[in-house]
């Protein structure tokens, strides 16, 4: 009997759509429940230029790291670093130094998944990289 049950109801699942793949918002096919999407890591280091500056970084317009008192360790041509884990093809990242106005980039972070900020003569860059750069 539950055999039965059972099978009447995939029967009732498969002729409603139910079981088939569904759309998301914007009608593209859903991933399926037992899909899952890579997760990625976008380092983003703040590197030469900085001196006891107040940072922020956003990802997508979601405030991920915000620090006062950020300065260049000129030994190492570092200041900080923040990870950010993502599963979107691409992101928008947005750096601002002391209140001014943002920088912003499209990132794909499987295919750059570091990004190196510089502040030079008061003017930010990005600069999106296949490999972490090194510490000098």
């Amino acid at each position: 009997m539950k055999r039965k049950v059972l099978f009447a109801v995939m029967l009732a699942l498969g002729s409603s759509g139910q079981a088939c793949s569904e759309r998301g918002p914007s009608g593209a096919p859903a991933p399926a429940l037992n899909e899952e999407r890579k997760v990625m890591t976008l380092r983003v280091r703040l590197g030469e230029g900085f001196q006891n500056n107040t940072v922020s970084v956003r990802v997508d317009g979601k405030q991920v790291y915000q620090r006062s008192g950020v300065s260049t360790d000129w030994t190492i041509s570092r200041a900080d670093a923040v990870d950010v884990h993502t599963a979107a093809d691409s992101v928008q990242l947005e750096v601002s130094v002391d209140g001014g106005p943002p920088v912003a980039q499209a990132i794909a972070p499987a295919r750059t998944p570091f990004v190196e900020v510089r502040s030079v003569n008061g003017e930010l860059q990005l600069h999106a990289l296949e490999q972490e750069p090194p510490m000098l």
